[in-house]
């Protein structure tokens, strides 16, 4: 109350000011509310910027939302770091509001006080008309927020009762009240509206929802955050501001009411003049916002389709009795890091494999294999106390981070084998810390890898794992697929630009200048950017195909149903891919390399000693550039050609020294599980 009323005193004395320079009643309340608007300009200017930063974040949110649709302490973690990244701030936005409330409640505290702040009495003037009040008119009529607007209707209605005449003190006081004019366009302002007399004041109530009414049709195409909003949102706007507004104006003096209609109606111009100071149109793709809100709804709808499947093969999968294989994907593309030790167990032994999938449409439903048992756990609710009621002998999966986040090892049963499959050779010493340290085994790629994980156990004090030199089945698998065919060499040398999806890539950092210089050549060039950075930045594709449209040598290809270029290069250009390994090896064929800041998950890698393969074999199996050495590009690239058979040797050597047992690993995966689950 006491902050209420000191507000009330700054704002009695501003329409004090006015009035004594308009005249008018109305008019002073008007002119007052355009001020307000005028002084917060500069506030809303920043929350118009921060308005922006939140619908420019919002593809990435519903990403978010998509990905953690079922882990909430991730969803929010993954949230504040987008805030952090696009300088948003929750509460800004609601700064205004939180102005506009006391400013409101200020107001109505003066129009409850015109004795006070329009008239100007001092305390005993006023003392003196609150006890000529209370010696006849009944006690409700002599509230604090009550008791002056009764004695001005007493004075101008000419109501003041027989035998209760003024004191002489207050005759003159009373005079300067009489005389004041609370009309505007035939309303006393002074007055409540009420629906017990029904005359010109409930116009008031009316125009506050109408004018309610006009701002929502005008926000809703023009405002930065309710363009972006559905439909339903904009109508479930629009009728509680239209009710709100209208139930309002019938609690409040209409001067009060006026205040808020004009309000409304100045909020409009001002509008489109914080989009002309700063249109949203420059930084937001309402197109991309639009098509990423549909995929983040299918996506919840799917999730709701499935949650019936999820829970009957959830039963079902305990039901099982005496388990002894497990194996989890986190989605269909890692089933092809399983495929061979599947074959091999199924074609060599009676085991039943138990494959759960958080994919519905993975592909392993579609296994008609008698010996594999699918199962759908998609949601952390039920896929976190399925690992943590886990009986089965074992437990194979390409997840690292067992025991660090929400995947547990069983608390029912502690003797459960955990098996990890790389998927990937590339350094496991830049995995997160301790991403490994709760496997029991390790189906191990390579050389690179045995020696860094025995590296890290000997600086942490961590339990030696198991470690078994398999081999990579997925490079198997290519090198079968590639060897069965023919590959005619390119007429024209065939390059091919194959980013990572991370932070400062290929593409965020340098592909303008790179596809610049390579457009300088007349070698065939295909962009094939990471499927996961087009459908989160379609447009920055578009943007590229535009500008190279007429460079036809340079394909931008983002629709990944074609034929796959990758094994048909000559060279691969790529940043931190782990498609480098698996190009290079399997064509013999060198890499390209471009510098940009490499994604490193865990910031002691160093500790081990042991330097990353993903940093020593750059300059082994190809050739690596800075992102301030481009215009190196084409001269690199013509070397590469020219001496492609002496880096077919390199890489068939380096290939065979650094990777197990070539042509072999799927057999050495599939022989070690059986040999541990029947011991034969």
């Amino acid at each position: 109350m006491i902050i209420i009323s000191f507000l009330g005193d700054i704002l009695g004395k501003a329409m004090s000011f006015i009035f004594n320079i308009v005249g008018n009643y109305g008019l002073s309340i008007i002119i007052f509310t355009l001020l307000t608007k005028v002084l917060m300009f500069p506030l809303n200017m920043l929350t118009q910027k921060n308005s922006i930063n939140m619908v420019r974040l919002m593809p990435e949110e519903n990403a978010i939302k998509i990905k953690y649709i079922d882990d909430k302490d991730k969803r929010g973690e993954e949230t504040l770091k987008l805030y952090k990244k696009y300088h948003y701030h929750p509460l800004l936005s609601s700064v205004p509001l939180l102005i506009q409330i006391p400013l409101v409640l200020g107001l109505v505290y003066v129009m409850y006080h015109p004795l006070t702040f329009i008239h100007q009495f001092d305390a005993s003037t006023i003392s003196a008309f609150k006890d000529w009040l209370a010696s006849f008119a009944e006690p409700d009529k002599l509230g604090e927020n009550s008791y002056q607007l009764e004695i001005v209707s007493l004075i101008k209605g000419a109501l003041i009762p027989d035998g209760f005449p003024l004191p002489d003190a207050l005759v003159q006081p009373a005079k300067e009240v009489f005389d004041l004019n609370t009309m505007f366009l035939g309303i006393d302002l002074s007055k409540t509206p009420s629906f017990k007399s029904w005359d010109i004041l409930l116009s008031i109530p009316l125009l506050s929802g109408l004018s309610a009414w006009l701002l929502c049709v005008v926000q809703n195409r023009v405002n930065v955050l309710q363009v972006s909003q559905g439909t339903l949102s904009k109508v479930l706007t629009t009728l509680f501001l239209i009710a709100f507004s209208t139930y309002f104006a019938f609690l409040v003096p209409a001067g009060v009411g006026l205040y808020w209609i004009f309000g409304n109606l100045f909020a409009i111009p001002f509008m489109f003049l914080y989009n002309l100071c700063m249109p949203p149109k420059k930084y937001i793709d309402y197109e991309y916002l639009k098509r990423m809100n549909e995929q983040r709804i299918e996506k919840e709808k799917k999730h709701k389709k499935y949650s019936a499947r999820e829970k009957a093969d959830y039963k079902k999968f305990f039901e099982v009795k005496d388990m002894k294989l497990m194996f989890y994907s986190e989605s269909n593309g890692f089933y092809k890091y399983f495929k061979g030790m599947i074959d091999y167990i199924c074609e060599n032994s009676d085991l039943d494999i138990h494959y759960v999938t958080s994919d519905p449409d993975d592909n392993i439903f579609k296994d008609t294999r008698p010996q594999i048992h699918p199962y759908y756990i998609g949601s952390d609710t039920r896929l976190v106390p399925l690992f943590m009621k886990l009986e089965c002998d074992m437990c194979v999966m390409t997840m690292p981070d067992l025991e660090k986040y929400h995947i547990k090892r069983s608390r029912v049963r502690k003797d459960v084998e955990y098996v990890f499959a790389c998927h990937g050779i590339g350094s496991t010493a830049l995995y997160r810390k301790g991403a490994l340290d709760w496997f029991d085994t390790i189906l191990v790629p390579g050389i690179d890898q045995f020696n860094e994980i025995r590296a890290t156990e000997e600086v942490y004090g961590t339990p030696k794992k198991r470690l078994v030199e398999a081999g990579y089945p997925l490079i198997d698998d290519m090198l079968e697929q590639y060897n069965s065919t023919e590959h005619p060499a390119n007429t024209i040398p065939k390059i091919l630009i194959a980013p990572s999806w991370q932070t400062d890539n290929i593409i965020d950092l340098c592909i303008d200048e790179l596809l610049g210089e390579l457009s300088k050549t007349e070698y065939e060039i295909i962009l094939r950017p990471h499927p996961q950075q087009v459908r989160h930045e379609p447009e920055k594709f578009e943007l590229l195909k535009e500008k190279f449209s007429e460079n036809r040598n340079i394909t931008v290809q983002t629709d990944f149903s074609s034929n796959n270029p990758v094994m048909e290069a000559d060279v691969l250009i790529t940043d931190w891919s782990d498609i480098s390994w698996e190009f290079a090896f399997v064509t013999k064929r060198p890499v390209l390399f471009i510098n940009t800041p490499m994604k490193i998950m865990n910031l002691e890698y160093e500790k081990i000693n042991i330097p990353p393969i993903n940093l020593t074999m750059r300059t082994v199996i190809g050739e690596a550039l800075e992102t301030n050495e481009l215009n190196k590009t084409n001269e690199t690239i013509d070397k590469m050609l020219r001496d492609r058979e002496e880096y077919a040797k390199t890489i068939e050597k380096t290939f065979e020294e650094h990777v197990y047992n070539i042509g072999k690993s799927s057999k050495l995966c599939g022989r070690y599980i059986i040999k541990r689950l029947t011991g034969k």
